[in-house]
């Protein structure tokens, strides 16, 4: 079983402090984005490797990037001091770190910047962080996320963004906290890779085309079957057609009859395969049949 870390609600008495051994949590090394309405309904949902990455199908997950030099830049409670003390602005738990990131990447996480979400944080020790709903769900803790530029790659260090966590209210984990210890590591769970489809040939019988990942788009993927493509025509009616698996160089073949330009080929949604997940930027339009 995980560390569970469960606190009593303000107001409460003082706490008993018997302890014989500490349970120190790792340090953070990687970040998954939650929206605000996902939550875990229990703690061994929380563990589940399927339970994550059906909410990242879902786009409720967004497993971020490994991090480098974190470190906080928390601001502490500020005060007017009269006759009386009372606080003006509450202090606010602040982490800083940075990504090392290519500009695909960088583009995907400048996507997220000033929006208000919920974070889970994956630690060196194999461990989740998030917080106890009703002692029974869990989910993040709620944050703002500032992406900085990226800064140009330097003679002793490669190119990085600079990410700030600003969390909405300390108090989440100080007295709701949940630590778990997955059988799983944080390197298990990728996020969704971007596909393009390239044309290769067309006839009225016969379609080749390939389907490329990576920022590059030379990372051919060869594992999708039949039910992971769509074909349309040009109305959005589906084409009858026979499907042949990615040949040694890549390629599939889709064969049948009267195909005609302005047909499209797609992936069906997100497609999700053991070793990766897989979403199209945009489907393919079929040219060149005379």
């Amino acid at each position: 079983m995980g560390i569970l870390v469960e606190c009593t609600k303000d107001g409460a008495g003082n706490k008993n402090t018997g302890a014989k051994e500490q349970c120190l949590e790792g340090v953070t090394i990687r970040h998954s984005l939650a929206t605000d309405e996902q939550e875990f309904e229990t703690v061994a949902a929380f563990k589940s490797l399927a339970a994550w990455k059906a909410d990242r199908d879902l786009k409720k997950i967004i497993p971020l990037y490994e991090i480098e030099e974190y470190a906080t830049a928390d601001t502490e409670d500020t005060f007017f001091e009269g006759n009386s003390k009372y606080l003006t602005k509450k202090g606010k738990k602040i982490r800083t770190f940075n990504c090392f990131l290519g500009l695909c990447s960088h583009n995907a996480l400048k996507s997220y910047n000033g929006k208000k979400m919920r974070v889970y944080e994956h630690t060196n020790a194999q461990e989740i962080k998030g917080i106890s709903v009703d002692d029974v769900k869990v989910k993040g803790q709620l944050v703002r996320i500032t992406v900085g530029k990226r800064i140009d790659a330097l003679n002793d260090k490669p190119p990085y963004t600079p990410v700030t966590l600003e969390y909405e209210d300390y108090n989440e984990f100080e007295d709701n906290g949940v630590i778990v210890k997955p059988t799983w590591s944080h390197i298990e769970l990728d996020g969704i890779f971007d596909v393009s489809l390239e044309l290769v040939s067309a006839s009225s019988t016969q379609i080749k085309f390939t389907v490329n990942g990576g920022c590059a788009g030379d990372d051919l993927i060869t594992s999708l079957e039949d039910a992971d493509i769509t074909f349309v025509d040009a109305s959005g009616d589906a084409v009858t057609h026979s499907f042949v698996a990615a040949d040694a160089n890549g390629i599939y073949t889709l064969t049948g009859t009267g195909f005609a330009n302005n047909s499209v080929i797609n992936l069906d949604g997100i497609v999700s395969q053991t070793e990766a997940t897989y979403e199209s930027i945009a489907g393919l339009t079929v040219t060149g049949i005379a």
